[in-house]
């Protein structure tokens, strides 16, 4: 299996650091440090994982950027696992991100360990889904819906970790969790009784 990585980021220091952490543990790493130039890097090559920095210029005070690599790779690599990273604004960022396909999300300033753990799960994730694919009939739709399952509880999973964060930073203040997160507050009592969240957890 593949080991190919794609590091979007506009801060040089920061991906040339990840960049060497990664390649220190086997991994080939190739970077982009633009919207621009991660869909033109995209298009010339298939990586398993990428991990993209959400706010970029011309808009690196908004999620923007970061969104139309996510739609892109929706539209045109679904495969790929990304992995978003946050600065500003990171819990609202973190559940954007996750609404629009992202598998994990990291939040600055990212540690070698978490950053190393994330993306071996990833390319498991992606490795699995491929050897699948490869399977034949009844069985290949079964473990397909499976593992369809399996990146979407990852995805609950991330969501029900920011939740949790959120509703604890503010006191299980409803009203103040969906500002930080971005949604209405109906969808914050909605999310709290999907994953059965009660005020003392």
């Amino acid at each position: 299996m593949g080991t190919d990585l794609l590091i979007v980021d506009d801060d040089p220091a920061l991906r040339g650091m990840l960049s060497y952490s990664l390649e220190g543990n086997d991994f080939n790493v190739s970077e982009a440090g633009s919207r621009q130039e991660a869909l033109k890097k995209l298009q010339e090559f298939t990586p398993s994982v990428v991990v993209l920095d959400m706010g970029m210029p011309p808009h690196e005070h908004t999620p923007d950027e970061g969104v139309a690599v996510l739609e892109w790779l929706a539209n045109n690599q679904p495969n790929i696992k990304t992995i978003v990273l946050t600065g500003q604004n990171a819990e609202s960022v973190s559940y954007l991100a996750l609404k629009h396909g992202a598998f994990d999300f990291l939040e600055k300033p990212i540690s070698q360990e978490s950053l190393l753990l994330a993306v071996r799960r990833a390319f498991l994730f992606f490795e699995q889904a491929q050897r699948l694919k490869e399977q034949e009939g009844v069985q290949r739709v079964e473990i397909d819906a499976m593992m369809g399952e399996g990146v979407k509880s990852i995805r609950n999973q991330a969501e029900e970790k920011l939740l949790k964060q959120v509703l604890a930073d503010t006191e299980f203040n409803v009203h103040e969790t969906a500002r930080r997160l971005g949604i209405k507050r109906e969808n914050v009592y909605y999310l709290i009784k999907k994953y059965g969240l009660q005020r003392d957890q």
